[in-house]
């Protein structure tokens, strides 16, 4: 099998996806239970929100890390020169599926952070509006990443049935 990809550039992204892999793990320790805590102590109407927004930002970064998990495998396809093969796709699916639960567990933070927020003395204007456009964003964000990695499913469709093809004729 030919070998698509420079060792050098899969290594670097290996080693990128070992320290963001690292990262999600400390910030399920330290940085999501800080923040919850520091969103329910600045506003009222957020106090009850603390647990369900802890819970479902570890959600979030434990999709993330299978996500990774799934493109390290993808990497080490592509480093053996086997990425254009049927072994390939349950990756993308395990990335594709693990866009779709973080981009519905950013829309149920957004919705509960809507309804609760809406009407707080507490809360300032700017910051409600400031935070609702932030996770706007990231909604729009994650919903763009799955479409392209549906087109990119396809285009590796398209590569694997090509490949073997070619495979059988020669």
């Amino acid at each position: 099998m030919k070998r698509y990809m420079n060792k050098w550039v899969l290594l670097g992204l290996k080693v990128i996806i070992a320290l963001v892999w690292l990262a999600c793990l400390w910030s399920q320790t330290f940085a999501a239970p800080i923040l919850s805590e520091a969103m329910a102590g600045l506003y009222s109407s957020q106090v009850a929100m603390r647990w369900p927004y802890l819970i479902m930002g570890i959600l979030f970064l434990v999709c993330v890390e299978i996500a990774f998990a799934a493109v390290w495998r993808l990497l080490s396809l592509s480093g053996s020169g086997t990425v254009f093969t049927a072994k390939a796709m349950p990756c993308v699916n395990w990335v594709l599926g693990c866009a779709a639960t973080a981009t519905a567990l950013t829309v149920l933070v957004s919705a509960c952070f809507l309804i609760s927020g809406w009407h707080d003395a507490t809360m300032q204007t700017m910051d409600y509006y400031t935070i609702a456009l932030v996770l706007g964003v990231a909604v729009l964000a994650e919903i763009g990443f799955m479409l392209l990695m549906v087109v990119m499913k396809g285009l590796l469709r398209a590569a694997t049935d090509q490949s073997s093809e070619l495979e059988q004729v020669i």
